[in-house]
């Protein structure tokens, strides 16, 4: 029955299912509650693409850090639902620890799913449900060809936030798993999903005592590095100091130029008693004067 039901289009089988999960409360028959929920929400709940978040393959610095993944965007992922108003439609992301990826597949028929592990908690206690939800984009964004020019999504690109979808850091050094959603954001609930990406570890940061700076432990090109640095430093010093003591010892002995006699052919002295002209013995006319 549920494998021929999956085959119903989406358009029909949605409202369907809608109508026969309202009325399983009403049954009593233990036998045929856990048959129904099983095979109408369960089986039919979501339709699952043929596509997986990736880390991206752009050449960019950080795409994995200790708390950080750069994803591709889900762009031409859910572009061929016909049954989602694409200017209304949501996409989301679900990050979730390697461990706990059951645990997500079992919330995701609640209405509630968005805040069932909201973000600050996510992660921080050993009941806590180890992951989040965080909103992406409209799926008019991420129709494909893509037009919104997003190329990747960042996910913790805000840090330590405090709301419950906000797009926050992962515990450090982690395996996490990626899947994206599509919601219909009257009611939260999921009309497609992504699979599961495949398992994703973050970097551990190290102590700076189990870092080895010694010189087994470095690279060949800081060796190189190092060395040409060490060499142009000793020849720069050795041609400050050559110039240093050039300046130092270079020093060029000049005759000092004695004062000409001077050219006062008769002058007073004014300091004897008996005031006379002095004639200067000295003195030679210049040719120009004759």
């Amino acid at each position: 029955m549920c494998s021929s039901l999956i085959n119903i289009p989406p358009s029909v089988q949605r409202p369907f299912v809608h109508f026969v999960c309202g009325i399983k409360c009403y049954l009593h028959t233990l036998f045929m509650y856990t048959y129904l929920e099983w095979c109408f929400c369960h089986c039919v709940t979501g339709e699952t693409v043929e596509h997986a978040p990736t880390v991206t393959p752009l050449n960019y610095v950080g795409k994995i850090t200790t708390n950080t993944v750069i994803l591709t965007t889900p762009s031409c992922y859910f572009s061929n639902l016909t049954f989602c108003n694409q200017t209304d439609c949501e996409v989301w992301l679900v990050p979730a620890l390697n461990s706990s990826i059951s645990t997500f597949d079992a919330d995701k028929r609640n209405s509630n799913v968005l805040s069932l592990s909201p973000y600050p908690s996510a992660f921080t206690t050993n009941t806590s449900k180890n992951y989040f939800v965080t909103k992406v984009g409209l799926l008019k964004d991420f129709l494909c060809p893509s037009t919104s020019g997003r190329a990747y999504f960042r996910v913790g690109s805000e840090g330590n936030c405090p709301t419950a979808n906000c797009n926050g850091v992962l515990p450090e050094g982690s395996t996490v798993n990626f899947k994206y959603l599509l919601l219909d954001p009257t009611n939260n609930t999921i009309l497609a999903e992504t699979k599961w990406s495949d398992d994703i570890s973050l970097h551990t940061l190290q102590s700076l005592d189990a870092i080895d700076d010694s010189l087994p432990g470095r690279s060949a090109a800081m060796v190189v590095i190092t060395t040409i640095l060490s060499v142009a430093a000793f020849l720069l010093l050795v041609l400050l100091l050559t110039m240093v003591m050039l300046a130092l010892c270079w020093d060029e002995k000049e005759p000092i130029s004695a004062l000409g006699s001077l050219r006062i052919p008769q002058y007073d002295t004014h300091h004897f008693k008996d005031t006379a002209p002095h004639v200067n013995p000295s003195f030679e006319l210049d040719p120009k004067d004759n």
